[in-house]
């Protein structure tokens, strides 16, 4: 049962990941579809190597996947290839801050993730299973799961939900923005991104942050 949980959790994590991925690439012309792929994997490599309890094998994977794309097309300190660093980077912190069902302490409750029949169809696939009939069968039980949490899409969970509580609490959330700030060093030091950029920019969802998850913000 605990290796089902556990392939539960990551299946729900993939189809989350994947949401948050096309509504970034979205916001980019086709022409930058490629430095936003390359972004997502360079910010999301940084971030597995700074948040406690990520597996080892995990972190390597990110970072020689980031490797083989570098030396594919390595953008230096492009200003394009900036801009979209910068602005995925900020719009990740965002992500990671947003009221939203999955950002909740409750989130694993509210989708009952012990008793989830997608856990087991979700290790098949890990295992190297990839049809198509099992594909969209996760995607329909994920989907199912996620009825149970029906503010998976907005940033007013705190007002729509009574039991609604961040995972990060207002005095927690300097622990984020530490991690966000070395993220944006080493950004700075290998392509150049304004850093006294995305330093403003985290004060502004800071102050955003602290005032929706005030007590009595309802």
């Amino acid at each position: 049962m605990p290796d089902l949980r556990k392939y539960s959790s990551y299946a729900i994590m993939y189809e989350l990941n994947n949401r948050e991925f096309r509504k970034k690439l979205g916001l980019f012309p086709e022409e930058l579809r490629y430095y936003v792929i390359l972004a997502n994997s360079i910010i999301g490599a940084e971030n597995a190597k700074r948040v406690e309890g990520t597996p080892g094998a995990v972190i390597k994977d990110g970072e020689e996947f980031v490797a083989r794309l570098l030396g594919m097309m390595d953008p230096g300190q492009d200003a394009a290839f900036r801009e979209v660093l910068e602005t995925y980077l900020v719009e990740t912190m965002k992500d990671e801050l947003r009221c939203c069902c999955p950002n909740c302490a409750c989130f694993e409750e509210c989708l009952d993730i012990g008793n989830l029949a997608v856990g087991g169809l979700f290790e098949r696939r890990a295992n190297g299973e990839e049809t198509e009939e099992l594909k969209k069968e996760i995607a329909l039980q994920v989907a199912a799961a996620f009825e149970r949490t029906p503010h998976v899409d907005t940033d007013s969970a705190h007002r729509l939900c009574e039991n609604f509580r961040h995972q990060y609490s207002a005095s927690g959330i300097g622990e984020v923005f530490g991690r966000y700030t070395e993220i944006a060093a080493v950004l700075r030091d290998t392509f150049g991104i304004d850093y006294r950029k995305i330093q403003q920019e985290m004060v502004l969802l800071n102050m955003e942050f602290c005032e929706r998850n005030m007590p009595g913000d309802r």
